[in-house]
């Protein structure tokens, strides 16, 4: 057992008393058995009241025995004898029958007085029947007031009585003495002891009272409680209203619940949810205006029951109530600080009721409640709703950075579009500012292919009229008027009611219109507009990107095909600078993709390779007439000028940004695997891969072409020749991987 269990226990505690504390539980402590603290306290009373009336009759006794002067007295007898009982009525009071100990102490203390008195009659005289009022004093604290009456009659009968038993007492004597003491401070004490059990019972009633009043405030708020749990689950406006109803008719015990909610643009609460009342009949109430509500709760509050509404002949619907056999309403405003949300109704069938104030209490924290899950509900949907417009305004901006097709790009606007805006149609109509007309884009949600032959001027029609006007416009209802959009006729056969255009507006230009088809009437919010406008502004984000990235990659193509053709034009420059090559280099290119190919290069690593093999010999632009068209062998100093002319290459290419990355063949087809080739002496991997595979192309077409000093050898002689260069002059590998395509060639 651990250091604290110890210091709690029993035996501890015990030993922490004090000796008065221990005398107390001794001697004075009620019974365990007696568990109420009223009862607990009027046990300690009595035992207290016993035990110091035994103590005082024996110091009393001991003190008369010492003192008194008359011969053979005997009245300890009488005292002890009482003491003896007392002390056995002392051992009851610590048991819990405390009524009984009470009702014999009472008997004893007065029997043993009268007993005394009785038996030393001089003690009488000096005051002994004045003790009577202590057993009085005692049947106050433990005897009902009939009880205590009783009991001062048999006094008074006992003190009548005494002269006529004791004839050295007179009448004088008892008249003088104890009885008009006894008697007054008798009446005096029946007074008191009705005014305290006055008390008692105005207190038991308050406390009855306060206890029924905690117990509904308890049972309310339990309810109360109960009603905020389901409604704080709910996140469903329609699921919400309809668990409001049904706990409405639950706790206040009617068959019907209405739940009316207040509308802003009609200024009237229109009902929405019922419990008792068919849907259909709900629906089809008449909406409660806000000025005949302003002036019920001027008379009545916003809160309030009625007996009966059939009375108020200005009510709305009151001819369906009657119908419907409404009598009592308790009625109650749904408000969420200071903004009207709606109303909760409890509305009994056929009989007559008085709604209780607790009733009302409950109804109007039933509203509260309802009101407060009312705006959480709105703000959970706003919320949900503005999370849907981000994400699908990031998704609109994904299509917008990673999808250059215009075409899929107008298709995620529209998907977007529709479920965002919750409609039933859209289609965009893009500019083409070159004739000044709309022409179709593309469409979703329509059941004919009408609209894609739609062409309108600026001005035309609802959509050239937003382009025009550069703002959204809209038709209230097509089915009124709809001779004012293009293709009318056909709209109207879809069954679309409402319309709306909006222009796709971009750094100040029109780039198209978005049009909006729904069919049923639209009555749009501010936000729903502000969502519009921003969807159409990524819309023509959208256009202007597609369409400058078009344009960008038109320019981008042509100019490249630009470069290609210069690149070939200075190729071909060379081929007929150079009689002896003429043809070498279109061939040389044509075979290195081939190879390159075959080392699974990317499209973009081929083109650099196919305008590095073009540019190949571009560095003997650089080397004097004299040394390149030569006819015989070069000199020592001859061949250095020759060898410096991949250094010319990389000088001229190296400052054009877009032929870097084709520097590697112009600049290193003449380096060896073995170190021992120009301009740098590069060697193995150090050679970049494209120049070691040009390299062997380079020879090959060098060895299988004519020359006017000697003929072309055979494919198989060069082939061998490649082969014995591996390892010094080319890469193995790509001396393998050529021989394969060599033989492919063949075969093929």
């Amino acid at each position: 057992m651990s250091q604290t269990s110890s210091l709690n226990s029993p035996e501890k505690k015990r030993r922490a008393e004090t000796f008065l504390q221990r005398l107390w539980r001794w001697f004075i402590a009620p019974s365990p058995q007696i568990q109420a603290a009223d009862q607990r306290r009027q046990a300690t009373l009595l035992s207290a009241v016993l035990l110091g009336l035994m103590i005082a009759g024996v110091v009393i006794e001991f003190i008369t025995i010492a003192l008194i002067t008359q011969p053979n007295y005997t009245g300890y007898r009488e005292t002890f004898f009482a003491i003896f009982i007392m002390a056995i009525v002392y051992g009851l009071s610590r048991t819990r029958h405390i009524r009984l100990a009470s009702i014999l102490a009472i008997t004893i203390a007065t029997m043993a007085i009268f007993l005394t008195g009785w038996t030393q009659p001089y003690g009488v005289l000096g005051g002994l029947l004045d003790y009577l009022i202590l057993p009085l004093w005692l049947g106050s604290l433990y005897l009902s007031l009939t009880e205590l009456v009783l009991l001062l009659v048999i006094e008074i009968i006992g003190l009548l009585v005494f002269p006529l038993l004791t004839p050295e007492v007179t009448w004088n004597d008892i008249l003088v003495g104890p009885f008009s003491f006894v008697f007054l401070m008798s009446i005096l004490l029946i007074v008191l002891t009705r005014h305290r059990n006055l008390l008692e019972l105005d207190r038991r009633t308050e406390l009855i009272e306060k206890e029924k009043r905690s117990r509904r405030e308890a049972a309310r708020a339990e309810a109360l409680l109960r009603v905020a749990e389901k409604l704080n689950a709910q996140l469903d406006l329609d699921t919400l209203l309809e668990t409001i109803s049904e706990e409405t008719t639950r706790a206040l015990d009617t068959p019907v619940s209405l739940v009316a909610l207040y509308d802003q643009k009609q200024n009237a609460f229109c009902s929405t949810t019922a419990v008792g009342i068919p849907p259909e009949v709900t629906k089809n109430m008449s909406p409660f205006p806000r000025a005949l509500y302003d002036q019920t709760i001027k008379d009545f509050g916003t809160v309030f029951g009625l007996p009966d509404i059939q009375v108020f002949s200005k009510l709305p619907n009151l001819d369906q109530f009657r119908q419907l056999n409404f009598r009592s309403l308790a009625f109650a405003t749904m408000a969420y600080e200071h903004e009207l949300i709606g109303s909760l109704t409890a509305i009994t069938l056929g009989e007559s009721r008085g709604f209780t104030e607790d009733e009302l209490l409950l109804l109007r924290g039933l509203a509260d409640q309802a009101a407060l899950a009312i705006i959480n509900t709105r703000l959970y949907k706003d919320a949900h709703r503005r999370l849907e417009h981000l994400q699908a305004l990031r998704a609109i901006d994904i299509a917008i950075t990673t999808n250059h097709d215009l075409q899929e790009t107008l298709n995620v606007l529209l998907a977007q579009i529709t479920k965002q805006l919750q409609v039933d149609a859209a289609v965009i109509l893009l500019l083409d500012e070159t004739k000044g007309q709309l022409e179709f884009g593309t469409s979703r949600g329509f059941q004919t292919s009408t609209l894609r032959y739609t062409s309108l001027r600026v001005g035309e029609g609802m959509a050239g009229r937003a382009a025009q006007q550069r703002q959204i416009v809209h038709v209230l209802d097509l089915r009124i008027d709809p001779q004012t959009l293009a293709n009318a006729s056909s709209l109207v056969q879809e069954g679309f009611a409402s319309y709306f255009a909006a222009p796709l507006i971009t750094q100040g230009k029109v780039k198209g219109v978005l049009e909006i088809f729904h069919r049923s009437l639209l009555d749009p919010d501010k936000e729903w507009l502000d969502f519009l406008e921003a969807l159409a502004g990524q819309a023509a984000i959208a256009v202007e990107n597609t369409t400058l990235f078009e344009d960008l990659q038109r320019t981008n193509d042509e100019l490249s095909k630009a470069y290609d053709s210069t690149i070939e034009g200075w190729s071909h420059a060379l081929d007929l600078r150079d009689k002896e090559t003429e043809g070498h280099t279109l061939r040389v290119t044509e075979l290195t993709l081939e190879l390159a190919r075959a080392f699974e290069l990317s499209e973009s690593e081929l083109v650099q390779v196919r305008r590095g093999a073009l540019l190949h010999d571009i560095g003997k632009m650089g080397v004097p007439d004299r040394i390149l068209l030569k006819a015989g062998p070069l000199t020592a100093d001859e061949w250095l000028i020759m060898r410096q002319h991949p250094i010319y290459a990389h000088e001229m290419l190296r400052t054009i940004q877009y032929l870097r990355p084709a520097l590697d063949i112009p600049y290193c087809h003449h380096e060896r695997w073995d170190g021992t080739g120009y301009p740098r002496g590069l060697k193995k991997e150090e050679i970049p891969l494209v120049a070691r595979i040009f390299a062997v192309i380079d020879v090959w077409d060098a060895l299988t072409s004519d020359r006017p000093y000697r003929a072309a050898w055979s494919r198989e002689k060069t082939l061998i020749h490649i082969r014995e260069g591996s390892g010094q002059h080319f890469d193995p590998h790509v001396v393998v991987v050529f021989a394969d395509l060599i033989k492919q060639k063949s075969a093929g």
